[in-house]
């Protein structure tokens, strides 16, 4: 007796069906709470160190993964606190640089002044690398302050306070100017007295971020902010050309180039400028007069005394007498004169400050696809109407010194790249299907040689039985039966599981034989013999009244 022989044919497909259904929810259940059971042990922010903590894991047979995209380690979710607590308990913790809670420690008695500046500056230093370490991008960070002191003594050139900020990035991260200047200025702000031209930012690789960020003068400097004009310019001028000439020759009939020469010398200057003749600004004049008798003479001779006093004359005579005045002597006047003048120009004083760079030169090229159906029959007054066009959209300047060159020459087509060609077993499509391929044959086996003996054991024992008692009577044949009404008595019994005829006596067995073996079965099923028996009857009496009827007819 076989195992496909105890079923029928829709147990069959339903049994099938359902060790099917239960394999690949089996499948799926199990490789959903293979990838959804991890949880992440720390958190993204947090800097632990990795090599511990997969130690300390790793002898307390905890498994655990390492995340590929972002490397952080997952651990089973029923096991977090378990692996916390080992952890914990082998002081491994998240790393982070200590900010203003290393102010809040207890001074110890006869603390220099040394010793509090450097906390104050570790301090410092520890608030901005945890700020810095909050970017996305920015996995790690340690700040280094260089904080100049104040001097009475020293008033000028006094050296300036710097700052570097050293970043650890992130697996496929990188920092754009806009955060490596908000880093610059976010340590800047931060401590007085700090320029941002003094702050340096650098990556775990060694490159110097802050090279191309401004300062606080607007300037620029470094190769890669010189690059990055430069493109900006070429981009935007073949740009201009391209939105032109695509509507005129098409899209793919025309090459471009474009290269500009560039000045990032910074300059200031400031112009002061004298116009027109001078002019009188200020004016003193000082004039001084004196009528006072001047002492002349030699000191005590006879000749410096006064003159005797004369007799009186009468009064007519004095009258006739002109008087002559006391001034009449020149050497009894003196006299100054005094003038200043000051003389100034009109004056225009100009303070220029000049862009952060400057286009000295640009020269364009432009090749047309000779062979473009949209050019073949140009004139030559057209081609000079278009060099015009290209000039004005590019912003070609003459006096600046700019060139434009238009050419007509033909495109040689594009080679077909050489791909080289990868092994069957080296495609990923391949891969794929024979993994699906390996998973649908291993599930096979399982229900072949798991799921079928498995139903197999708990089919019931009697009805096995049964299905035997009616494979030995399904091919015997009693004497004075016709074939209709076997078949007629078949299709009016109980339908069997078995059909096999091994177990019947031959053809050719006599009659006691065949009765012997009808006694046996008789005795083994004697309901379904009775049944036999009774449809036999049946059979007969419907036999006999057709026969009588058709004998009146």
């Amino acid at each position: 007796m076989t195992f496909e022989h105890g079923l029928t044919g829709n147990k069959k497909n339903m049994l099938l069906g359902a060790a099917g259904l239960m394999l690949a929810s089996a499948i799926v259940t199990s490789l959903w709470m293979t990838n959804h059971n991890y949880v992440a042990l720390f958190g993204s922010q947090e800097n632990v160190p990795v090599k511990q903590v997969v130690d300390v894991l790793g002898n307390q047979t905890i498994d655990y993964r390492i995340d590929p995209a972002s490397g952080i380690i997952m651990v089973d979710s029923s096991k977090l606190a378990k692996a916390r607590m080992a952890l914990a308990e082998q002081g491994v913790t998240a790393i982070m640089p200590g900010g203003y809670e290393l102010m809040d420690k207890d001074e110890l008695l006869g603390s220099s002044q040394f010793i509090q500046n450097v906390r104050y500056k570790r301090s410092i230093e520890g608030e901005l690398a945890q700020s810095i370490m909050g970017l996305d991008p920015v996995e790690a960070a340690r700040v280094h302050l260089g904080l100049m002191e104040s001097s009475s003594f020293v008033l000028t050139n006094q050296p300036e306070s710097s700052a570097s900020v050293m970043v650890r990035l992130r697996a496929g991260q990188h920092l754009n100017d806009q955060q490596v200047a908000s880093i610059v200025q976010l340590v800047a702000g931060s401590v007085p007295g700090l320029n941002a031209g003094q702050v340096r930012v650098v990556d775990q690789t060694g490159n110097l971020l802050s090279e191309g960020i401004e300062t606080d003068n607007g300037q620029m400097a470094g190769i890669s902010k010189v690059r990055d004009i430069s493109q900006q310019i070429k981009s935007e001028t073949e740009k201009n050309i391209a939105n032109l000439l695509n509507s005129i020759v098409g899209q793919g009939n025309f090459r471009t180039s474009v290269v500009p020469q560039v000045d990032f010398s910074a300059i200031e200057e400031t112009q002061e400028r004298f116009a027109g003749d001078p002019r009188i600004s200020d004016e003193s004049i000082n004039q001084e007069n004196a009528t006072d008798e001047l002492a002349m003479g030699i000191p005590g001779s006879l000749s410096n005394r006064a003159p005797a006093a004369t007799p009186a004359q009468p009064p007519a005579t004095a009258a006739a007498t002109p008087a002559t005045p006391a001034t009449s002597n020149p050497q009894a006047l003196s006299s100054r004169s005094q003038t200043q003048r000051k003389y100034a120009y009109d004056r225009d004083v100009r303070h220029i400050k000049h862009p952060i760079y400057k286009l000295e030169k640009m020269s364009i090229a432009v090749v047309l696809n000779q062979s473009a159906p949209a050019l073949e029959k140009w004139t030559p007054e057209q081609f000079t109407a278009l060099n015009k066009l290209i000039e004005d959209a590019a912003g070609v300047d003459k006096q600046r010194g700019d060139s434009l060159t238009l050419d007509r020459l033909v495109f040689t087509p594009a080679g077909s790249l050489d791909i080289p060609s990868m092994k069957w077993w080296q495609d990923p499509d391949i891969r794929d299907w024979g993994q699906m391929g390996g998973i649908g044959f291993l599930a096979l086996l399982l229900l072949l040689l798991g799921v079928r003996p498995l139903a197999r054991r708990f089919t019931p024992n009697s009805q096995q039985q049964v299905a035997n008692l009616q494979d030995e009577n399904s091919g015997v044949l009693l004497e004075g039966e016709t074939s209709s009404d076997d078949e007629s008595l078949v299709q009016a019994l109980p339908k069997s599981s078995f059909q096999v005829e091994d177990n019947l006596p031959p053809q050719s067995s006599g009659l006691e034989t065949k009765v012997e073996f009808l006694q046996t079965l008789a005795q083994g099923e004697t309901e379904r013999v009775a049944e036999v028996l009774k449809q036999w009857i049946n059979s007969n009496e419907r036999n006999s009244a057709a026969a009588t009827a058709s004998k009146q007819d």
